[in-house]
């Protein structure tokens, strides 16, 4: 039970910090980028941020999904097939 909640927690924070820091002077300050100009070419990309971001979006639904299953697993409610 702990661990899942601790899973469920950390795709939530993961998923907010995917969506933010692309977007922050957080991801611009990268040291790697100034040793490697062909990676910040990429990293600053508007296309490649976007990518980012949607990832934060898949983690924090992961989240939630698993959130749910566990609330209707402390009800007594076990899904059934899907058809």
């Amino acid at each position: 039970m702990a661990l899942r909640v601790f899973f469920i927690l950390y795709c939530i924070e993961a998923g907010f910090f995917f969506i933010l820091a692309p977007w922050t002077r957080f991801w611009l300050g990268n040291p790697l980028l100034t040793w490697a100009p062909p990676i910040a070419a990429i990293t600053t990309n508007a296309y490649f941020r976007g990518l980012v971001s949607g990832f934060g979006v898949l983690h924090i639904l992961i989240g939630l999904r698993d959130l749910m299953t566990m609330f209707d697993a402390r009800r007594g409610r076990v899904p059934g097939p899907r058809a």
